[in-house]
């Protein structure tokens, strides 16, 4: 019996035999604590971050502070925080690292990774009527959100005193020709006589790399292991158990290269490369904000999407595909063979209020996403590492410029050439209001030619696509090939996936992507490359070596003398859980579903609908990519929120039922049951002394526990027609969810007299007339005490006035105009089936009405204790009322070998 298995099993038990449900997830956590599925937390900002100096710093921190801190710093704060504002005001300097951490004359400005004790945070958040920044008007809630998310990364920070910079070679001075991925890459020659066990010249390579270091390669994994990689990688799906017995079975010498081209053949193969590009692509279904009047929905997203399966499996050539993606417009006008669609690669990204925002966002993902090079550095001033001028980056600001939506093209996802292109000045310190010189339009300038000369085919995106997408360009195949190595490989052979800057050394392996990506520059077949690579020794290797020194010698794995360990990713995992369960659904394309809701939705997890604004928690919680900008790589975590999903969630609960239901007309046996179990889930015959543990485990009557109350189903959300004392005379239900908010319609503010009438999880804002309203009923008798607050955070407007009523007493009553105001220990008796309103009214006007509550619920009877939880966890949009059936003995098994790491696990 595996331990693994076995551990899970035993504490599974022990959980379900308990009433408490706090005890159940406290022993469930035990057992995953002891299967190794807590582990140290690897979530750059869920960790408690060192301050990194400008010596220290990622290539993706560096990325952040001069994408979104910078030019936020510059533009809001610099005026009067700066060595060139003179005396900065309170002795507080926004412009240099050290100082600004030193702070003013009241303290520290910026703590790094202490978003609290950040006076910055303070002043920003207008907490303190002391501390109000900027004067003239609050940051949007996004620009709060960049300056905290910062800090809580540990402030990185490249900048340093003008004063005390050393004399040193600009940037702009280095030869480009003098980085090894400004360099084209050139094929490795081909080795007279190879390994026998090497398939491929990569092979041979490695093999090189790994002998100068000292190290022996791992053995090849064997026939079942080889079958459940090439499925988790080229479908995302696991095999089934006669999948594996005819591949094992098999003595055909080619049956790898085979299966290899079998599955991507199929149509899975599609959605799962386009799962993996549609990261590089910031992909999402909404813009990114809520704005009165505007749909927040993108409207066409799933085009792009469907446009990307489709592509990937017909196997049209990579630098056709990324040309499409920049300039289909220019390629194929009439969307004579539907390709326009494919322009959402530069659309589908976040819309942001300052049209800049927007440029530089697709300048983001054009020139990381395709070339690894953060030219988005270079807004405010020239790149401080690479040979990348300001002005490289108005060029390009030139060229997005020129560009606009044509609102009744073939495709609402395309861009076309305006009329009259024109060049983009240089804005001086990245001020639109502070022109320098003009940035005449064409390609970057460590990578021109000398015979190069401006763009002058309308806008230049065409001209640009052709320049990116060339077999000479030395870094387009490279960047792509690294890309897709570190999704089948489990690691890329360059790390900074989405920086390949001169501060990128080369890697051990450097001789192997230059040969994937020379040879790939040759055919831009994407099929071709993931075939080689799939097959090649490498792929095939181990991820456990015989040589003790190894992880010794090479923690990381770079010298690739062994394979990586590796867990299903998000889409994967919830895939394998719907497939195994007898519930997935194949069709392929079509609008995006909402995954995150009570019950199951049988689309696969590449259908989700992917809202910027409320991404649901099950997204974060499974590290899925930020569809805010472009992601070059997924953060990998292990954290009890995974685990707790999968023992909680009634998704799994309804999965681990219909499995059970199956497995139980298929076999009245307990037996037979428990080996069913295996062979569907594990695809495998359970060993003798689990199969025992099982069927034991089966026979064990179901404990009786404690009836569970679905806290959700205890709120309801709505209006009344505004009094004085607040009091609900006539309480109507919002009908809308839209997002995370109800509403009375699908857009703000409705065309009815409620105008902006909602209410968000810890937000809300009153109608013109009406109340807004939180209505808890009271689930049984006994004593209830509240706690909470209400927070008003503008100086315009009249504020807004909180009630608290409990049928007909009131228990608290007060108006707020920016500000906070808190109640605490509000008791008193009441009964089941009684309500709880928590009513926010308008003043004489609704204008500036935008509040945050939030509240806690304490319902104490006789007995203790009754029910404790708040207005945000509580908080949720329509709820099925349909019972969830219990987990019997069967399901309890079915749902405990789900949650496993075996099933987890794709090594």
């Amino acid at each position: 019996m595996t331990f693994r298995f076995q551990t899970v099993l035993r504490h599974f038990v022990l959980g379900c035999q308990c009433s408490s449900s706090v005890h159940t997830i406290r022993t469930f956590a035990s057992a995953l604590v002891a299967i190794g599925t807590f582990v140290t937390i690897t979530h750059p900002r869920l960790a408690k971050a060192d301050t990194p100096t400008a010596s220290k710093l990622t290539a993706e921190q560096e990325t952040f502070f001069e994408t979104k801190v910078r030019p936020l710093l510059i533009d809001r704060c610099y005026e009067c925080h700066s060595e060139e504002a003179g005396e900065s005001s309170g002795g507080l300097r926004l412009d240099n690292a050290a100082v600004s951490r030193e702070g003013g004359a009241s303290g520290p400005a910026i703590v790094p990774g202490d978003v609290d004790a950040s006076l910055l945070i303070e002043a920003i958040n207008y907490e303190n009527v002391d501390y109000q920044m900027p004067p003239e008007g609050k940051l949007e809630d996004a620009e709060i959100a960049t300056l905290r998310t910062w800090i809580e990364m540990g402030a990185p920070d490249p900048r340093t005193d003008k004063n005390s910079s050393s004399k040193s070679t600009s940037p702009m001075d280095i030869d480009p020709q003098s980085h090894w991925a400004f360099v084209p890459p050139m094929p490795a020659p081909h080795h007279a006589v190879m390994h026998r066990d090497d398939h491929d010249v990569i092979d041979s390579l490695a093999r090189e790399i790994a002998d100068q270091a000292g190290l022996a390669v791992s053995t090849p994994v064997d026939d079942e292991q080889m079958i459940r990689r090439l499925y988790y990688d080229l479908v995302g799906l696991p095999p089934t158990l006669e999948q594996i017995q005819t591949f094992v079975q098999s003595d055909s010498a080619d049956k790898v290269e085979r299966l290899a081209d079998q599955l991507i053949a199929s149509p899975d193969y599609g959605e799962r490369i386009a799962r993996y590009w549609m990261d590089v692509a910031r992909y999402a279904d909404t813009i990114g904000y809520a704005l009165a009047g505007k749909d927040r929905r993108l409207k066409g997203s799933e085009r792009y999407r469907d446009w990307l399966i489709d592509a990937f499996a017909q196997d049209m050539p990579f630098d056709q595909m990324v040309k499409l993606q920049l300039a289909a417009d220019r390629i194929d006008p009439d969307n004579a063979n539907g390709n326009l669609d494919a322009m959402g690669f530069l659309t589908i990204g976040r819309r942001y209020l300052n049209g800049y925002d927007t440029i530089d966002d697709r300048i983001d993902v054009i020139t990381r996403g395709l070339l690894g090079l953060t030219v988005a550095c270079a807004r405010c001033h020239d790149h401080k590492f690479d040979p990348i001028p300001t002005k490289d980056y108005y060029s390009l600001l030139g060229i997005i410029q020129s560009s606009e939506a044509k609102e009744d093209g073939p495709s609402p996802l395309m861009l076309v050439d305006k009329e009259t292109p024109s060049d983009s000045h240089v804005f001086l310190r990245g001020q639109p209001g502070n022109r320098g010189d003009i940035a005449p339009r064409q390609y970057l300038t460590a990578l021109r030619s000398n015979n190069d000369t401006p763009f002058s085919d309308g806008s230049g995106r065409k001209e640009l696509a052709e320049r990116i997408a060339d077999e000479n360009n030395p870094l387009f195949a490279r960047v792509f090939v690294n890309r897709l190595w570190m999704k089948l490989i489990g690691r890329p052979f360059v790390d900074s996936t989405s920086d390949f800057g001169v501060r990128t050394e080369a890697p051990p392996s450097v001789k192997i992507l230059d040969e994937l990506a020379a040879d790939f520059s040759q055919h831009w077949s994407v099929k071709r490359l993931v075939r080689r690579i799939v097959t090649s020794r490498i792929y095939a290797q181990s991820a456990t070596t015989l040589d003790q020194n190894a992880f010794d010698v090479d923690p990381d794995n770079r010298y690739l003398a062994r394979g990586n360990r590796r867990r299903r990713d998000f889409e994967s995992l919830r895939d394998s859980l719907t497939f195994v369960s007898g519930k997935l659904d194949r069709q392929v394309g079509g609008a995006p579903v909402e995954i995150h809701l009570e019950r199951p939705v049988s689309r696969r997890t590449l259908y989700a609908m992917i809202d910027r604004q409320n991404l649901p928690s099950m997204f974060r919680t499974f590290d899925m990519a930020s569809p805010d900008s472009h992601a070059p790589k997924r953060y990998l975590t292990t954290v009890p929120q995974q685990a707790l999903f999968l023992m909680n969630h009634p998704q799994i609960g309804i999965l681990a039922n219909h499995l059970a239901g199956q497995l139980r007309q298929q076999h009245a046996d307990a037996e037979q049951q428990a080996i069913e179990a295996f062979r569907q889930i594990y695809a495998r015959s359970p060993s003798n002394v689990e199969l025992q543990a099982a069927v034991a485990y089966l026979a064990e009557p179901v404990a009786k526990t404690k009836p569970s109350f679905d806290s959700r189903l205890a709120w309801r959300y709505g209006t009344s027609p505004a009094n004085d004392d607040g009091r609900v005379d006539q309480f109507t239900e919002l009908k809308k969810f839209v997002g995370a908010v109800w509403q009375d319609a699908d857009q703000l503010p409705s065309e009815s007299e409620l105008g902006y009438a909602s209410l968000g999880k810890e937000n809300g804002h009153p109608g013109r007339r009406h109340s807004v309203v939180r209505r808890w009923t009271v689930p049984a008798d006994g004593e209830v005490t509240l706690e909470g607050r209400i927070r008003h955070s503008n100086d315009k407007g009249d504020g807004v006035q909180l009630a608290i009523w409990a049928n007909d007493k009131l228990l608290f009553r007060e108006s707020k105009q920016n500000g906070t105001r808190s109640f605490e220990a509000l008791r008193t008796k009441v009964h089941a089936g009684e309500t709880v309103d928590f009513v926010v009214s308008p003043q004489a006007s609704d204008s500036f009405d935008s509040f945050n509550f939030r509240c806690s619920i304490l319902l104490e009877g006789d007995d203790g204790e009754l029910y404790q939880g708040n207005s945000m966890t509580d908080f949720s949009g329509p709820v099925s009322v349909d019972p969830i059936e219990p987990l019997d003995r069967l399901g309890q098994l079915v749902q405990a070998m789900l949650i496993s790491n075996e099933f987890a696990f794709v090594d």
